[in-house]
Parts: C-alpha cells; sequence; structure tokens
C-alpha cells in the first residue's frame, strides 16, 4: 500500500472514531453514571464540536473528543483539566471502532471521578485497588483508574444485556467482564489445590467487591455474582472462555517483558523520601537548596575530571547533552551534560501555570508525583519541586553547569567547547574541549523573544540576525553577478554580526551607500517587500537597543523577567508587550515582587487558553479592577504593536510611550495612550538555530558547507524533535534539537514558505488542544517527548532502523480529517487490521465458543508496562522491521517500573503508586560522590 493510501486510510478511520464517538457518547454516559446521568449535548466552538455532561448532581464536564496517533501500547488519554472544567478524551486512531465504546466507558467512568475529588480539593487515590497486586487496607479507596475499570465493568454488563445484540455479542461481552475480573483483582485466580493462596485472594477479591459495590450497576452486580468464582466454579463455556484468556494475557505479557528488557537500565524515580513518599510540601525549599548545592559539586568533580584528561593531553570523548530542563526526562546517564541552570532555577514565579491535575500525567513520564507538591489538586505546581527533579536527573551522570556551544575541529571533527561556571554563576574564561560521539542532542529551551516592530506580514522578518542573513544571501547572489562591492559590504555584515555590533552601525553602512535600491532592483513584489523589512527591523532594533541605552533596567526582554535579572523596583509602571502567555506570566512576577507596582498589557485579546490555566483567571481576579474585586493594578489594552516609543518626563528621565484603540463594553471605539516608565517585550520567539549551533554553522558556511533539517519521529508518528546535517568538507555532522526549542524550527533551515511551522504548530494543538491549559512546549508535554524519544533512540541504537524516523513533513495522520470523510465500514476500523497480539497468540488455541472475529482489548492497564499486553496497537505492516532483533529481559534488580520513566515506557497507573513502596534515600549523599564519573561506561 503506498504512504498516500495509507495516510487515506488512516485519515477516514479517525474521521469514523470520531463519529462512532459522537453516535455513542450518551449512551456509554448513561451506562456509566447511572441515576446520575441527566442529558448530553453538543455545542459548536468555531469549527470544533464538544459535548456538556450534565450529571443529576447539578455536575457539568465540557468533553472534547478527537481520534489522534499515540504511542505503541496506548488505547486512550484523557487530560483533566479541572481548573476550566474541561474533559479532553483522545483515542487511538487506530483503534477498531467496535472496541471505542468500552474505551469511553472508561474514560468517562475515569474523568467524573477526577472531577468529583477534585471539586472537593481531594487529593488523588495514589494507589489503585482493583488490581490483583495491590494492597488491600481497612479503609480501601478507589483511585480515578479504578473508577475508569468499572465504568468498562458496567458498560460490558449492559451489553451482555442487551437484546438487540446478537447471542455470540453478548457471550463475548460476557467472556470480556470475566476477564477484567481477573485483572482488576475481583476474583481469585489460584488453584483450588493451594489453599492459602486462594484464602488470601478470596479475602481481598471480597474486599475489592466491598469497595467497588455501591459504584457497579445492578446487571454488573448480577454478573459479578455469577462469574467472580475460582475458574473451577465455572459452568463449562464461562470457564472455556476465562482459561483461553488467561492464556493469550500470559502470552503478550511475555511479549511486553521482552520489550521492556530493550535498555538495561536502573535509576530512581526524583523527588522522594526514603520511604518512597513525596516530600513534604514544607521541605520543598531546603531540599531544593540541598539539590542545587548537591549539583553543584558533581558539577565541580566532572570539570576536574575533564581538566585533568586535557592536562594530560587527552581528548576527552563523550556522547553530549546540551540543555536540560523538562527533557531531563531522556537524560542519558552515559552522557555528558551541559546545562546552564536556567529557566525553572531562576524564574520567581510561585511555580508552573498548570494545576497539579493538568500535569498529571509526569507521574507517567517523570516518575514524580505532582499531587504530592500541592495542598490542593487545582493547585500550580510549586517551583521548588520542579528544581528538585531536574536537578535529581540532571546528577545522574557527568553534569557541567554551564554553557556549551559546538564547533568545528582542525581536522573538521565536531567538538563540544564547555564553559563552566563557578558557584557565583560567571563563566570562566577558558573552555574545555570535548570531542562529540555520537549524534549531540540540544535541548536549550524556548528560543529568543522578538523586538517590538519587526513586520509580520508581507515577507515578515523577525529579528535583526534574519535580516542580516537574508541581506547576505541577497548580495551573495549580486555577488555572482560580479556587482561591484557586493562580496565586500557581505563580509562587512558577517563579521559585524558574530562581532555584536549594534543594530544602528549595521544600518548606517547600508544606508550611507545606494545598497538599498541595489538589494531590491529585479526582486519581485514579495522579494522587494522582504528586503525592506529587513530595513524596518534594523530600525526597529536600533530603537530597542537605544532605548535600552537610554533606560538601562528598565527596557527588558521578557526572559530577563522570568530568569530574575532585573529588579522589579526600577519603575513603578511597567508596559508589558504581549498578552500571551509569557507576557501574562512577567506581569504576574512583577506585581508579586514589587506590591506598588502597576502593569499594563498591550497587544491583542489574550488567547481564550489563558483561560483554561490556573495562572491567568487567579491573576485577573487578584489585580483586576477594583469593581470586580481585584486590586487595580493589572490593566489590559487593545492595540497593534509597533517599535517602541520613548520620550523625557519633566525630569528629563527616558519613558515609554503606546497607543491603543479598543472598544467598550457599548461598543464605543476609544483611542488613548499608556505611558510608562517600565517597558517589557513578550510577543512572540524568533526561530534562530539554538545558540549553542549558531558558531558551528557560520563555521560550516565559511567553509563553503551547507545545513540540512528534517522533523523526527518515532514508529508511532509521534514528534521527538528535529534534526541537523551540517555537511562540510566531505563529512557530514548530525545534531538532534529536543525540548522545547525542538517547536521552533530555525527559519533559515525550513524556510516560512514552506509552511512546515505552520503544520508543526497545528499538529501541537491537535495533539494538545488550548482546553488542556497546556501546550506542546510546556513542561509536562516536553518531559513526555523526551521519554519517547529516549525509548526511540535506544531502540535505533540496538540496530532497529525504524525507530527513530526522519521525515521532511508532518505525518498525514496528523491533519485533522475533513468533514463527511467518516466511512461506512462496519466495527472492524481500517480494513482488514490485523490481529491483536492476545488473538493472534490464541489462534492455536481452537475455536472459542460464540467468538466475534476480534477480541475485545484489555484496557485495565492502557498504557504498556511489565505486566501489561498491548492489544490493540496495530501498527501499519509496511512500517515495522520485520528483522528487528529481539530484545531480552532486564535482569537488574530494582524497584519495580522505577526505571521505565526514563526508557519513556510508561509506568503501571494501574496498580502502583507514583512512587514505589520501598525507595533508596532520595535525599542529595552527604555532598560526596567517589570521584567523577568521566568515561562511566566506556
Amino acid at each position: 500500500m503506498s504512504d498516500t493510501a495509507a495516510a487515506a486510510r488512516l485519515g477516514n478511520h479517525q474521521a469514523t472514531l470520531i463519529a462512532t464517538a459522537e453516535r455513542e457518547l450518551g449512551t456509554v454516559a448513561s451506562v456509566v453514571l447511572g441515576d446520575r446521568f441527566a442529558s448530553l449535548r453538543k455545542e459548536q466552538e468555531g469549527e470544533r464540536e464538544y459535548f456538556i455532561l450534565e450529571d443529576a448532581r447539578g455536575g457539568k464536564a465540557n468533553l472534547w473528543l478527537d481520534a489522534v496517533p499515540m504511542e505503541a501500547g496506548a488505547l486512550a488519554r484523557t487530560a483533566t483539566n479541572t481548573t476550566s472544567n474541561q474533559y479532553i478524551v483522545h483515542v487511538s486512531d487506530r483503534l477498531p471502532s467496535d472496541h471505542l465504546p468500552r474505551v469511553l466507558a472508561h474514560e468517562v467512568g475515569e474523568l467524573i471521578a477526577v472531577r468529583d475529588r477534585s471539586a472537593q480539593g481531594l487529593a488523588p487515590v495514589r494507589e489503585s485497588l482493583l488490581h490483583p497486586e495491590a494492597e488491600v487496607r481497612n479503609q480501601a479507596e478507589l483511585s480515578s483508574q479504578d473508577h475508569g475499570r468499572i465504568g468498562e465493568l458496567n458498560w460490558l454488563a449492559a451489553t451482555c444485556t442487551d437484546t438487540e445484540l446478537s447471542e455470540p455479542q453478548r457471550f463475548e461481552a460476557r467472556a470480556d467482564f470475566s476477564a477484567l475480573l481477573d485483572r482488576c483483582g475481583l476474583r481469585p485466580t489460584a488453584a483450588m489445590s493451594e489453599t492459602e493462596t486462594l484464602g488470601s485472594e478470596l479475602k481481598a477479591a471480597k474486599a475489592r467487591t466491598y469497595a467497588s459495590w455501591n459504584f457497579l450497576s445492578e446487571d454488573a452486580q448480577d454478573l459479578l455474582e455469577a462469574l467472580a468464582h475460582p475458574i473451577e466454579h465455572l459452568n463449562p463455556a464461562d470457564a472455556a472462555a476465562l482459561q483461553a484468556s488467561r492464556d493469550a494475557a500470559l502470552r503478550a505479557q511475555r511479549q511486553v517483558e521482552a520489550f521492556i528488557g530493550r535498555r538495561d537500565v536502573s535509576m530512581p524515580m526524583p523527588g522522594y523520601d526514603q520511604n518512597g513518599l513525596p516530600l513534604p510540601r514544607d521541605q520543598l525549599g531546603a531540599v531544593a537548596e540541598q539539590w542545587a548545592d548537591y549539583r553543584a559539586q558533581v558539577s565541580e568533580g566532572t570539570v576536574r575530571g575533564l581538566e585533568g584528561q586535557l592536562a594530560a593531553g587527552q581528548l576527552p570523548r563523550r556522547r553530549v547533552v546540551i540543555g536540560g530542563g523538562a527533557s531531563l526526562t531522556g537524560r542519558d546517564p552515559d552522557a555528558l551534560l551541559v546545562d546552564a541552570v536556567g529557566r525553572w532555577h531562576l524564574d520567581p514565579g510561585e511555580g508552573i501555570v498548570q494545576s497539579a491535575d493538568q500535569d498529571r500525567d509526569l507521574a507517567q513520564w517523570m516518575g514524580v508525583d505532582p499531587y504530592g507538591t500541592v495542598d490542593d489538586p487545582r493547585r500550580r505546581v510549586p517551583i521548588e519541586a520542579v528544581r528538585i527533579w531536574e536537578d535529581h536527573l540532571a546528577t545522574q551522570g557527568d553534569v557541567v553547569n554551564g554553557h556549551a556551544r559546538l564547533r568545528l575541529g582542525r581536522d573538521g571533527e565536531l567538538l563540544a567547547e564547555v564553559q563552566p561556571f563557578d558557584r557565583d554563576g560567571k563563566e570562566r574564561a577558558d573552555p574545555l574541549r570535548v570531542a562529540c560521539d555520537g549524534v549531540p542532542i540540544i535541548a536549550t529551551g524556548l528560543t529568543p523573544e522578538v523586538v517590538p516592530g519587526m513586520p509580520r506580514r508581507d515577507g515578515p522578518v523577525e529579528s535583526r540576525s534574519e535580516a542580516v542573513r537574508l541581506i547576505g544571501e541577497r548580495l551573495r547572489e549580486l555577488e555572482g553577478r560580479e556587482v561591484a562591492g557586493a562580496r565586500e559590504m557581505r563580509d562587512c555584515l558577517v563579521q559585524a554580526e558574530r562581532g555584536g555590533v549594534d543594530a544602528r552601525t549595521v544600518l548606517g553602512a547600508l544606508e550611507d551607500s545606494p545598497w538599498k535600491e541595489t538589494l531590491k532592483a529585479g526582486l519581485d513584489g514579495t522579494g522587494a517587500s522582504r528586503i525592506d523589512n529587513c530595513f524596518t527591523a534594523l530600525a526597529a532594533t536600533e530603537k530597542w537597543e537605544a532605548a535600552r541605552e537610554a533606560a538601562p533596567g528598565r527596557v527588558l526582554l521578557g526572559d530577563e523577567v522570568a530568569e530574575s535579572r532585573f529588579d522589579p523596583h526600577a519603575a513603578q509602571h511597567w508596559i508589558v508587550a504581549g498578552s500571551g502567555g509569557t507576557g501574562v506570566a512577567n506581569a504576574e512576577i512583577i506585581l508579586l515582587q514589587n506590591p506598588e507596582a502597576r502593569v499594563t498589557i498591550v497587544g491583542n485579546d489574550p488567547p481564550s487558553a489563558l483561560m483554561h490555566q490556573v495562572q491567568f483567571p487567579q491573576m485577573r481576579k487578584d489585580y483586576g479592577p477594583k469593581d470586580k474585586g481585584g486590586d487595580g493594578r493589572l490593566t489590559f489594552r487593545r492595540c497593534e504593536v509597533g517599535a517602541i516609543e520613548t520620550y523625557q518626563d519633566e525630569t528629563g528621565r527616558t519613558c515609554f510611550r503606546v497607543p491603543y484603540t479598543e472598544k467598550d463594553e457599548a461598543g464605543i471605539t476609544h483611542q488613548g495612550t499608556v505611558e510608562a516608565d517600565g517597558y517589557i517585550t513578550s510577543l512572540g520567539r524568533t526561530n534562530p538555530l539554538p545558540p549553542a549551533l549558531q558558531e558551528l554553522a557560520g563555521e560550516v558556511r565559511d567553509r563553503g558547507g551547507e545545513i540540512s533539517g528534517d522533523l523526527l519521529f518515532d514508529r508511532d508518528d509521534q514528534y521527538i524533535g528535529y534534526g541537523l546535517t551540517f555537511s562540510v568538507e566531505g563529512r557530514e555532522h548530525r545534531v538532534d534539537v529536543d525540548g522545547a526549542a525542538s517547536w521552533q524550527l530555525p527559519r533559515e533551515v525550513f524556510p516560512p514558505e514552506s509552511g512546515i511551522q505552520r503544520e508543526l504548530n497545528a499538529m501541537g494543538v491537535r495533539g494538545l488542544p488550548a482546553e488542556t491549559g497546556n501546550a506542546a512546549p510546556g513542561f509536562s508535554p516536553i518531559a513526555r517527548q523526551s521519554a519517547l524519544r529516549a525509548r526511540a533512540v535506544a531502540a535505533a541504537q540496538e540496530g532497529d532502523a525504524t525507530a527513530v524516523q526522519r521525515r521532511s513533513r508532518i505525518p498525514e495522520r496528523w491533519r485533522r480529517p475533513e468533514a463527511g470523510t467518516e466511512t461506512t465500514r462496519s466495527a472492524g476500523g481500517p480494513e482488514n487490521p490485523p490481529p491483536s497480539p492476545e488473538r493472534a497468540a490464541g489462534a492455536d488455541r481452537g475455536p472459542r465458543p460464540h467468538a466475534r472475529p476480534t477480541q475485545a482489548p484489555d484496557l485495565t492497564d492502557r498504557e504498556p508496562n511489565s505486566a501489561t499486553p498491548q492489544p490493540t496497537q496495530t501498527p501499519d505492516v509496511a512500517e515495522q522491521d520485520p528483522k528487528a532483533p529481539i530484545p531480552r529481559p532486564s535482569p537488574a534488580a530494582k524497584v519495580p517500573g522505577s526505571d521505565l520513566w526514563l526508557r519513556g515506557v510508561p509506568t503501571d497507573r494501574s496498580g502502583r503508586s507514583a512512587a514505589p513502596a520501598q525507595q533508596p534515600q532520595q535525599l542529595p549523599p552527604d555532598h560526596q560522590r567517589p570521584g567523577p564519573g568521566l568515561g562511566m561506561g566506556d
């Protein structure tokens, strides 16, 4: 099958799944909620539809449905935004349609449980009860995952009694219900001869039944009483069906255990005490300082090791990672990590802008418990917890606190130039050189911000550096046409840009000669407009640099505020240019740190996504208009922000002015001017190469080389960053970019006119709609992305050629299906889908009574783990490598599941707490480490 045909097939199936979900959701909700169900109605917002689910107690929930690509083994995922009461249910676009109602039943049961608990401000139940390995206590409580399983049981029981279905269909549902009892621990599985074990399991099953009984429907209660017995006490048909299910599950479990053994590592989870419990909230600050001190000592030890090798005339050769943050979930402990300890270590705010509910998946991907850091699940995750998590992960191998950049060596080899920080945070004068082994990874975080006044339309230019590059490229064309002085002017611009010359000098060099018109000569309208925009960008930068010079400390980039590199008392009235998330976060920092300050945010209306986060609604309540309960220190003005405007007040002090036009509630237009003594720009991000690669790019271009790029996906079409290839003098050097930086594609490699950045943005929004309160470059999504990347890279290193996919475009599966593309095929999903592993494994067991063509999936464990089959993720056969090596189980003794976050394998949410039952001491060791780990594993 061609790629185009496969994409069309999957697109059609996505539409089918979405239509099926819309058709079945009302029935599913009524079964799962029972008497609590009141109504379900569809609403429209723009081009998207959603559902409002109401229960008899007056509660509501907004449900958004979609079918999207998911990682192997995942059937569904629900984002629970209890801040704005939005619930986004995503199902795998490879899920057969006839399995969808059961999946929805699980998700609805779980999200209602999350909503109910959060509405009372209660912390979640961290350990699931409905699992055969779960400990049964006297005061047994059900987790949200347990309620998802009960939703499944109620749905299957309703299916069993649905007289409109055929007898084989009803029996299949009965068999699935029976199999689910095993996985919920509601039936003893020991043989009758194992008297002691059987008695213990029977007692635990009764306790779980007692805890679940009131949440089960009458049909489910009746079926439970009929089937929750040892297999020896079931009638022959039920016993045969149950035995077949157990045999298939055992075979699938062995397959998954082999997959998990693909990478033999074991690391403890960050952020827990010696008893495996989350660190107490009142200790987070002190423990964060301890971890920072320990990290500094590990950094110093690593630097001493590098210095020792260099002094002995040896060039260290290491795998190199530059940058950290949430991407540390994919941290290779054998790699040299160079991280500037930025962003979250410097942010003076209260914490990340999402709540513990919104970031609950951190338990799955990072191995941490966000709920343990807050006293209410709707509160923001505190910044100290983030610092502890990152420092713990960073110190699992050699780390240098500092900056690094990649360079070409004398013989064309790839080197990392490392500049460590001292204890005061200052860079050392002399860098250390390390030879790069393999593909370096860059994860240096968000890209630089836009300066006010940059042209955004008709051949946009976003920065001074881009303007110089575009003019340089045009001069190269003119040089080829032998235009006098073109080469000299291009060399002048390159030297000025690399030397940090101010924009006034660069602009002056161009305007003191007839170059502007010469550059435009012979170009079409768009090309000429872009040259004009280059000069506009340089002029805007000139004004910005002049304002910073005239008012030091009062003209700031938003990142300077976010990283606490400013004095909030330097001004009493601050303009924040930009009304997006970064601008709002900067305004909050100022309002918190200077109780006398006022802030006016200027720009377009704040994006609706902000209303789905914790931070923004609370800010408006606390600091908004006094007539609405705020203190009046925060104001919004709608305007198009141009280049920075300055004026001198009556004392001769430089101040700032922004004109605005806005409409009041009556629709009357008002014009005015905001004047302030401080100015912060938070207008968006530029798209350059990461700073760690800019020197390398210049060297490659100087030697006549080329830079090309591609997008990186795993075999499940999950985005894991972008890759760059630096081709020079007959050699190729590859570098991969991960983390938040990977969502801002460098324009010199991925031209804006290609539309790739737009496609990437659309994919990010589809995967994480605004209603989640999150975004693709956010902390929790990057933790997931980097964990998936670690898994894919590990598989590729073991010879799996399909593990990492390099592509020039976004996979077609990520494009929204057009209206009206629902297929008419029934139940089976994609045409002729391959059988699930459970079904394939059971092909030799003989006929099963009243069996349907496909077997329902096991939804009790919806993510892959060491005891969970992956029944319905049916990968496209054309995308698989039939000769991939068979992985071996890991022999390492470890806390169960404690290393899964590193490999990107989701932990078992169904039966284990976010923290292990027993955990090594998690506070930093006595600030001692047995020598630097240089060359560890070599």
